[in-house]
Order: C-alpha cells, then structure tokens, then sequence
C-alpha cells in the first residue's frame, strides 16, 4: 500500500495524478491556485485520525479550536482571526451550503464528523468574495462523495476503541451507491453511527460517593441520501438531504479540586444538537459557460443543561461559603434554534485553458436565530433564609418567576444578506496572471431581546431594533510559473464581518463594573469588524516531485475587533468594538519522497497576532497596545513519517507516525486586562504522537491505531465556573487520554 498523499500542497501525486480542488468555485489543480491551504481526502482523514472536525486544528497549522466560556462552546481560529462572540471569523461550507452560526457565547458551529467524505478543503485567509462575509479569517469546505451515473459503489466499515482509565468506544458506517438507469439517474445512500467513550466520572457533592463513571460519552448518528439526474445533454439536478444528531451525556470538564476525570455536579448535564440540511443543486452547459444553481434549508437545534448550583453562592454570597450549592439543586436549560434559506446563482466560463476566465454570480439568505435561556433554582429560597436569614424577594426585590426561575431571558436575530460578486483571471503574459474579484453584499438585521427575573434585575426588553451593513469586499493577486509546478504570488483582500446584539446586562447589579469601564450601561448592540490581508507566496518542488515546498507570508491589519468585555464581579458580559490589531505569520509545508514506499511531511505555522492601541479609559484595562489576541497559539505543526510494504499473499500494507505541536496561548489579552485571572490566563502547549498499522487487499482494509500514545494530559480548558472574581473551583479539560483501537473496511 503506497503512502498516502496527505497534507502537503501540491497539484500532482507521485504517479503524475494531478489533484483538484474548488477553492476558488471552479476547478483547478492544487498547484495553480494562488492561496494557503490543505486538502485532505479520505484516505488522509481515516490515516491521521480526524474523526470530526475539531480534529482538522491538529494537523492544519494556524487553525485551532480552542473551549471557550462556561458552556465550553468551540470556535475556530484561522491565523490569529478570533473572538469567541458573534458572527463565526472562518465559514463552514458543507459542498456549496454555509453552515456557520453566531455563537451568543452557547453553541458553535455543527462539529461535522468525517462522514462519506470526498474531500476536505482549508483555505487560509479571507475568502469573503467567494464565500460572503464570515470569512474573514478562512474557509473549511466539507466535501461529500457524490452520486455517480455509472457503475456501483459499496462501502462499510467499522471500530471499535478503547480509551484509557474510560470505557468503549465503536463506530459502524456504510454507503451503497451507483447507477440506477445508467448515464441517466444515479443515487447515493450512506449511514454512520458512532460513540465516542466518556472519561469523567462523577462523584456526589455532600458524601464524595461515586455517582457514574464515563458520563461524558456522546453519541452521533448520521444519514445522507443524494440523487443525480441527468436531463438530456446539458442539465444535471442533484437533490440531497444531509441528518446529524449527536447527544452527549455530560460535559467533559473535571473540577480542579478532584483531580483529573473527576466532578461533583449536582446534577447531570446532558446536551442535544440536530442538524437537518436538504438541498438542490443544478448544473447547466451553457456551451462557453456552465450555470450552478444551489439551493439549501438549514434547520438546526440545539439544547443544553449546565449546572448552576454554584451561582447563588456566587453572586449574593461572593465566594464567601465555599463550595456552597442550592438545596436539590438548580441548572441553565438553553436552547439555540438555527433556520437558514440559501439560494446562490453562479455562471463560470467553461474552459479552463482560456487566457481569460472569469465567475460571476448573486447570493441570497434569509436566517432566524432565537436563543432562549432560564435558570431554575427552586432551593435558592431556603438557601437565602439560611445563609442571610432573607427571602429571594428582600435581596433582589423581586420573587422567583414560575417554575422556580431566578433568571430567563429570550434572544431573537433576524438575518437577510443579498450579494453580487464575481472574479476574472487573465493571463495577460506566458507564465503570468491577474486574479481580480469583488462582492457587494446589503446585510440587514433585526433583533428583539428581553431578560427577567430577580438576577437580571426585573424585566428588561430591547427592540425590535435594526442595523445594516452594504460592504464592498475585493480581492486581487498576481501569481507567476517561473517552469514546471512552481507558483510564486502577491495577494491582497478583505475581509467581513456583520455587527450584532448584546444579551440585557442588569444595570443596578453591574453598575461598580460598568463605571469602571466608564459606562452607565452595557450596549445594545456591537458593529461590523473588517480586515485587510496581504500574502506572498511560494509552491515548488523537484522535477520528479520528489519533494514539494509550499510556503506562505502574510500580514492582517484588522479594526473594530469584536470582542467580549468582562464585568468581573457580577458574572456578566458584553460585547463591543475594541481597538485594531496587526497579525504576522508564516505557514510553510514540505512533502519528501527519498523512494516509492516512504512519505516524510513537515508543516509549520506561526502567527504574533496583537492589538495596536489602547482601549478603555485610563486604568480599565480592556485592552492595552501590545496585548495578543487571546486563545492564539502562536506556534502549531507536525511531523510525519509512512511507509508502504508488500507481506506474502499480495498484502499491501503501511505504517504511519506522526507528531503534532500547537503552543502556548492567553486566555485574556494581558495581565492588565479586566477579563485576566491568574488561575486561568495561562493556556498550556500540547504535543501529541499517533501511530497506525494498516494492511489490506482487494477492497478490504484493516488498521490497527493508538491516539495520544504517549498519553498527554495537557490542560486544554481552564474556567472559573460562572464569577471570574471569586474563588470557585476551575473546571477543567485534558487531552483525550490515550486511545487504541481497531478498524476495518471492505468496499466494492
């Protein structure tokens, strides 16, 4: 079994198989595009264990995904791009649909899992021209297996794994496709299933009794149905429905004060999310060009319980009674509703030799977010009589809302964004060309809040209120082929992203931290961000392509940064544009070949990504000139070696290390910052080893892998649960300990 061609850039496998992508909606060979980024197909995501997509920050240098805020909601970072709020900074692309979500600081973006893939796009730097306005940062596409018109494709496979001091872990999928009236109608079907072992135990609060071991596993199930109909000639209709529902039993967070793998929560704190994507996509020869047509529904829920027995402690007793909890209990229930209409109309020229060739096309969407939250706490009544010897409605001069709700609060954001955008390449010399787009985009939005109960200081509502955007994002590079594959360019962009709303911050009860800040309340609202992005870059290799060299240099000037404002002492948070900053960074990838059997890759990225002037009044310490963007490693990479061998019985087989590297990060800008707490500001490096043995003959495949097999336990999430200001215990997360395990394959 010859190696696998994985991460590094290049346009051409070893035999000469020239390899594609869509980067820029078109096809085109890897090496000729004028853009940082990966491509992982299947064999590269099953090789190197990308299970689901959190999984792709490990092996792409500058993309992390860090756990962020106290429901431990994950967000990607492409070259130092973040802020944990709003509007997500990289697009999600699921083939030609936009999956992203705002966070509102609960739920992320779907954690897509490597599910009858085809394909696996990154595309570093701003892609808003082609993309729309949430990528600033970057792109990831997701690529699916399509249907095919002739011949028939069968799949499955299974896995079963074992995670150390935890329990078992299996996954079965398969995928059946092919030709139902050939060259004419083709379908595709595939299922997945899979559960990922819990390492967490929980143990009781009063008595230290053990509770349940492993509650934090999660299960996912997946299912995909796609048909492809050629009509006549020239048009092809590809209707397709995409389902993923995962469930997890627990959060992943242990308690610094038990230990590793070890919490007290008072109660279980389960979390649901669905995901229902159907779409159309039509393609039309319209002889010189070729009309896309894609239209999408997406439908997304989802639901969480955090325990919130802590808060009262919290906020009325500051900390005073450690380890305080309300009598039975009390939790946050929090649900996130996504609805989102997309149609987008694309018109490519259709010959990929022209010396000029050029896209254009219109975007549409129409989105509904609602987020709704309550806190329920029953026993917060004989808490407060015993520990202040007062009732609920003496300290907050308002009683409990039905059901026992100290808090509840509704959000409602409603979305439209309405874009022209097009591209031209001219290749205005041998060996040169000229990329130039532009898209215009009119970005409307309406919201509607409102909060009551006794901790959010009574009844508060805000809107229905308006705001819009009509920015204009162009792009422009200049690349050169001095012989064979090599490219060197220049590229310039920008990048976008739409303003949005802030959650009601109780005025009375946060009134010392907001006239820190020299405010009498928190805004309403927050407005757009946008950066400029300029890269220069390299793609080279030997003649015989034994080794390829991908190097890229970039700078990021962005202003009115998106960030969260802290307001330490109670327990709230808004959201506002604060000051610019300057990202540097590199990204460089090297592929060896030294013989036909064996591949050596090596990538590196590293980013200095900080603010450039002060923000807040004097002494506020929101952000000060200098600081760096938070929950940015500025060094990631990997090293890896794979080898091919023959055993007797035409077995060919391979075996794969690999080492991967992402460093130290701040969890505030500085130690000046309001947001800064020494028990959590410093985030720790990690490095990780993987191993995997495969071997396999005519279709079948079986691998044996181990997973962190060094056994790392890296801390990757440190939170001081709810009120940064007080001593409540840090609820924490590791590595995944180490996994071994066993998988097989067969296919036709």
């Amino acid at each position: 079994m010859a190696p696998a061609h994985a991460q590094a850039d290049e346009g051409e496998g070893a035999q000469g198989r020239i390899v594609f992508v869509t980067a820029r909606r078109v096809a085109e060979a890897q090496d000729a595009v004028p853009i940082s980024l990966v491509r992982l197909d299947a064999t590269d995501l099953e090789r190197r264990g990308v299970a689901r997509l959190a999984d792709l920050a490990g092996v792409v240098p500058n993309l992390a995904m860090p756990t962020v805020g106290a429901f431990g909601a994950q967000q990607p970072i492409m070259r130092g791009v973040f802020s944990p709020i709003g509007a997500s900074t990289v697009g999600l692309y699921v083939d030609d649909v936009p999956v992203q979500i705002r966070s509102l600081e609960v739920a992320g973006n779907p954690d897509l899992r490597r599910f009858d893939l085809d394909r696996v796009e990154v595309l570093r730097g701003p892609q808003g021209t082609l993309f729309g306005a949430d990528s600033m940062g970057g792109t990831i596409r997701v690529l699916t297996r399509q249907p095919q018109l002739e011949g028939l494709d069968a799949w499955a496979g299974a896995e079963l794994s074992s995670v150390r001091g935890g329990g078992l872990g299996r996954e079965v999928q398969a995928a059946l496709g092919g030709a139902i009236v050939p060259g004419r109608i083709g379908a595709r079907i595939s299922a997945y299933h899979r559960r990922d072992a819990g390492v967490v135990d929980r143990f009781d609060p009063a008595s230290g009794a053990l509770l349940a071991r492993n509650v934090d596993h999660d299960a996912t199930l997946g299912l995909r149905f796609a048909v492809k109909a050629a009509l006549g000639d020239r048009l092809e209709l590809t209707p397709s429905l995409f389902y993923q529902r995962t469930a997890r039993g627990d959060l992943p967070f242990y308690e610094s004060s038990l230990g590793p793998f070890r919490q007290s929560a008072s109660l279980r704190q389960p979390g649901r999310d669905r995901l229902l994507l159907p779409s159309l996509t039509a393609r039309m020869d319209l002889g010189g060009a070729t009309l896309t047509g894609v239209t999408a529904w997406l439908d997304r829920r989802n639901r969480q319980i955090v325990d919130y027995s802590g808060f009262f402690g919290e906020i009325v007793l500051g900390g005073m009674v450690p380890g305080i909890r309300t009598p039975g209990g009390s939790y946050s229930r929090t649900t996130v509703d996504q609805a989102v209409f997309t149609q987008e109309l694309r018109v490519a020229s259709a010959d990929p030799q022209a010396s000029v060739r050029w896209l254009v096309g219109a975007f549409y969407s129409r989105s509904r977010i609602a987020m709704e939250q309550g806190v329920v706490e029953p026993g917060i009544a004989d808490l407060a009589q015993s520990q202040l010897g007062l009732s609920v409605e003496e300290i907050f001069g308002l009683p409990l809302l039905p059901g026992g709700q100290s808090y509840h609060s509704r959000q409602q954001i409603r979305e439209r964004s309405l874009a022209a955008f097009g591209q031209v390449n001219w290749a205005f010399a041998p060996r040169w060309e000229v990329t130039g787009g532009l898209r215009l985009s009119h970005n409307p939005l309406r919201f509607r809040l409102m909060s009551e109960g006794p901790f959010a200081g009574g009844s508060n509502a805000v809107g229905p209120r308006r705001q819009s955007d009509t920015p204009l994002i162009p792009h422009a590079a200049l690349s050169w082929r001095p012989g064979g594959d090599s490219l060197v360019y220049l590229s310039a962009g920008k990048g976008f992203r739409g303003g949005g709303t802030n959650g009601a911050v109780p005025a009375n009860g946060c009134a010392a931290d907001l006239s820190a800040l020299g405010r009498a309340a928190a805004p309403d609202s927050y407005g757009s961000d946008s950066l400029w992005s300029y890269e220069a870059g390299v793609k080279a290799g030997l003649p015989d392509r034994r080794l390829r060299l991908s190097l890229a240099a970039f700078r990021i000037d962005w202003r009115r940064i998106q960030q969260s404002v802290t307001l330490p002492n109670c327990g709230f948070s808004y959201v506002d544009n604060l000051g610019a900053a300057r990202n540097r960074g590199v990204e460089l990838a090297l592929r060896s070949e030294p013989s036909r059997r064996l591949a050596l890759d090596f990538s590196l990225g590293f980013v200095d990504a900080r603010f450039r002037r002060d923000v807040g009044p004097p002494g506020a310490g929101i952000v000060a000139a200098g600081d760096r963007i938070p929950y940015v490693p500025r060094w990631s990479g990997t090293m890896a070696a794979e080898y091919g061998f023959t055993l007797p019985g035409r077995l060919e087989g391979f075996v794969r290390t690999e080492w991967r590297h992402a460093g130290r990060f701040r969890r505030a800008p500085s130690t000046r910052s309001t947001a800064y707490d020494p028990r959590v500001y410093a985030g720790e490096g990690s490095d990780l080893l993987f191993l995997r043995l495969g071997i396999g003959r005519d279709g079948w495949h079986l691998s044996a892998f181990a997973d962190n097999l060094l056994d790392s336990r890296t801390v990757l999430y440190r939170n001081a649960e709810l009120v940064p200001a007080t001593g409540s215990p840090l609820r924490e997360m590791t590595q995944r300990p180490r996994t071994v395990g066993l998988s097989a394959s067969i296919g036709l």
